[in-house]
């Protein structure tokens, strides 16, 4: 049987922080899924049998924490993650405002530069701000390009999500 251990820095830290869904299905942060799904995949490769996740909380927080609830709702997540990665990915991907919004700036600043650059002479103003305007597309694709690699990342180990969404979930106090 293969464990995994994770260091949890606080409840906080575990759960999305603007979530309101109740505890026990509260969804957990990006940062928390994929320290456990990195950590799983790097055992997963010699591993048999059921996966054990062992949650190392800080002990401060011992006495405000409900132990069957964050089980519960690290069960729910990867349980989520498991659907989402076979059938929502790309529109997991798509769906924040910001990617919309930097895919639709990334073509309109390529076209502003495409404008600018057609029939202009090398080293010239126009080719200057062309080349800015490029600059300012490929920056503007920086943040849904990161989505897009996420959600397709999720979707190529959704195999951790399921291995995950079975394990035996423990959790320790440091």
């Amino acid at each position: 049987m293969a464990e995994v251990a994770i260091r949890i820095p606080s409840t906080a830290a575990l759960f999305d922080a603007w979530s309101v869904a109740p505890p026990d299905r509260r969804p957990l942060s990006d940062e928390a899924r994929e320290r456990i799904v990195d950590a799983w995949s790097e055992v997963a490769k010699k591993a048999t049998g059921t996966p054990r996740l062992r949650l190392v909380m800080p002990s401060g927080e011992r006495t405000a924490v409900d132990e069957a609830t964050i089980v519960a709702a690290v069960r729910a997540d990867m349980e989520a993650m498991k659907v989402d990665a076979r059938r929502h990915w790309v529109r997991r991907a798509l769906a924040p405002r910001e990617t919309r919004i930097g895919a639709v700036l990334f073509f309109l600043a390529l076209a502003a530069g495409a404008a600018l650059d057609y029939g202009s002479s090398e080293g010239s103003l126009e080719t200057l701000l062309s080349q800015t305007f490029v600059v300012f597309a490929w920056v503007a694709l920086w943040a849904p390009a990161y989505r897009l690699l996420t959600a397709a990342s999720y979707r190529l180990g959704r195999r951790y999500f399921v291995e995950l969404a079975e394990a035996e979930i423990t959790i320790a106090w440091d």
